[in-house]
């Protein structure tokens, strides 16, 4: 019964936390249509995307890249890195998915330069962060795996003793600085559409609206744990 039951809960996480996913790639995708900048994580990936002649979409270089963090992580760990953290290619390959499916269902979401049009990509944005936010705090909470990206955060933290935040800080920043070049490389200049305000608003915003929502994420634990609960108050 106990076997059981503890196949349930994981089930019921490991669903949420594909829901998770998918609430990320949408949050990702929309702050990314209101034109504003995209946010550190997608920036090589959707740049690259945008070169005239990619044999690849915004999605499928996310798993390429994200594959490649997996590697390094092994590297950096070697036996300290855990097996199970394998599955994280499958995270990568339905995150990649996730992208492209949400970055489809957002091309009606783009809207103009005129004032009114700014305003509503501004409250596109936060939206795009928030959602964003709400499923990265979801994901956390479901304690199972790690995405490629916080497992090479964690691998670095872990290996160089550095703090888990200054990691992501620095990481993100050489994200943003990758897809500077990238623009200038493919594109000749820098596109304040790929990379703007929108991309540093994003660094902070995400981050804060994390924090958040983390504090009223409990009832995700009770969901979890809903079988044994039931059992508790059937034996009583």
């Amino acid at each position: 019964m106990k076997q059981a039951r503890n196949k349930n809960e994981l089930l019921r996480r490991y669903t949420v936390f594909f829901i998770s996913l998918f609430l990320i790639a949408l949050g990702t995708s929309l702050a990314i249509r209101a034109n504003l900048g995209s946010s550190p994580i997608s920036c090589p990936p959707y740049i690259l995307s945008l070169v005239p002649g990619s044999p690849l979409t915004m999605g499928e270089y996310i798993i390429c890249i994200q594959i490649l963090l997996i590697l390094t992580q092994i590297v950096l760990l070697r036996k300290d890195y855990e097996m199970i953290q394998l599955l994280q290619i499958v995270i990568s390959l339905f995150f990649g998915f996730y992208t492209d499916l949400t970055m489809w269902m957002t091309v009606p979401f783009q809207f103009d330069s005129t004032p009114t049009g700014y305003f509503i990509r501004f409250v596109q944005l936060c939206a795009g962060g928030a959602i964003m936010a709400f499923g990265i705090a979801l994901e956390v909470h479901c304690k199972v795996l790690l995405m490629a990206y916080e497992g090479f955060f964690l691998a670095v933290s872990k290996t160089f003793n550095i703090e888990f935040g200054k990691v992501k800080i620095g990481s993100d920043t050489t994200l943003v600085i990758i897809g500077i070049i990238c623009c200038f490389v493919f594109f000749g200049h820098w596109d304040w559409k790929l990379i703007g305000i929108g991309t540093l608003f994003s660094m902070f915003y995400v981050g804060s609206m994390v924090r958040l929502f983390n504090p009223h994420f409990q009832w995700v634990e009770t969901f979890f744990q809903k079988s044994a609960i039931d059992k508790l108050i059937i034996s009583s």
